[in-house]
């Protein structure tokens, strides 16, 4: 009971309290979304990325075996997503959302708060690394998966290497490898715009469930929830305990690994006109859940 307690109290209730403050922000203010996650990706999230990254004590080298878990975590994910949509017999568009939602988690608005709050913050290292993972490899599956190769790849593979988060996280793990740290009159607004980035991604996260419905899906929506909260725990955790991470490091896996499925997966169903209801009602039904299975989690690798 002591477990549960200080789960709830320390942190999914300070990321369940923070979600729904811009729940209610976005209710009575009417945030314009867009502009919020903006600010989150052109401002607040680039920064936090570079000055965590050139300030943390753990070397890069010692985060390449967990970013490939991660990377290879992302792939087998993705074919048992897309298989399980093909079995259901759904077409292309809806197949995508399936597979999508499956392999990519919220890693970064939802995932970095909840693991800064559980290990410290020196370990959410590994997770700004996992988040930059995940983050370049949907920019590359989702056009291929959504559209194929029609059309707009070339474009949309110009647009990957322009995000400003790209080049951040090569400049935080090239100043990493090679110790150094930005000049003082940089890296001090640097840190203070990347210290609004936790709090901000919460507020953001909770704004966009405000613009929802919440109707809780069924069908392909319920099977990508499914998926991604109770399928790719399962499978990181027996994956995890047959490897030789470090203690913190499995652990850590496995609770990243309890993520909602990612923005992102709506953002790009609606860029390559796949099925946007359904990739939005994936998003922020397993946003509602995600709490409950991130402190079953905790609970159960403290015990």
């Amino acid at each position: 009971m002591a477990i549960l307690l200080d789960v709830v109290t320390g942190i999914t209730l300070p990321v369940v309290l923070l979600a729904a403050a811009g729940f209610g922000l976005q209710k009575w203010a009417r945030f314009d979304v867009t502009t919020l996650n903006r600010l989150l990706v052109y401002a607040t999230f680039p920064c936090y990325i570079v000055v965590t990254l050139s300030r943390a004590q753990i070397p890069v080298a010692q985060a390449q075996g967990p970013a490939a878990f991660v990377l290879a975590q992302f792939l087998v994910l993705l074919a048992i997503g897309w298989s399980v949509g093909r079995a259901m017999g759904v077409p292309r568009d809806v197949r995508a959302v399936v597979a999508l939602g499956c392999a990519f988690p919220n890693s970064g608005n939802y995932g970095i708060p909840v693991i800064e709050l559980a290990f410290g913050g020196e370990l959410v290292f590994y997770q700004v690394v996992f988040t930059a993972v995940h983050s370049v490899v949907i920019m590359v599956a989702a056009p291929l998966l959504f559209a194929g190769t029609q059309g707009g790849l070339g474009r949309h593979l110009r647009n990957l290497f322009s995000n400003p988060l790209v080049p951040a996280v090569a400049l935080g793990l090239a100043m990493n490898a090679l110790g150094l740290r930005l000049p003082p009159v940089i890296e001090t607004p640097a840190a203070t715009l990347g210290d609004a980035y936790l709090g901000v991604a919460l507020l953001a996260l909770g704004a966009q469930l405000g613009n929802s419905d919440l109707r809780i899906p069924a069908g392909a929506a319920g099977a990508a929830v499914a998926l991604r909260l109770l399928l790719a725990p399962a499978l990181t955790a027996a994956a995890v305990w047959a490897l030789p991470f470090d203690g913190d490091v499995a652990t850590m896996l496995i609770v990243g690994a309890c993520a909602p499925v990612g923005m992102l997966v709506a953002i790009f169903a609606a860029e390559f006109r796949g099925h946007t209801p359904l990739a939005a009602a994936a998003v922020m039904a397993s946003t509602v859940v995600a709490p409950l299975v991130t402190t079953l989690a905790l609970v159960l690798l403290r015990m």
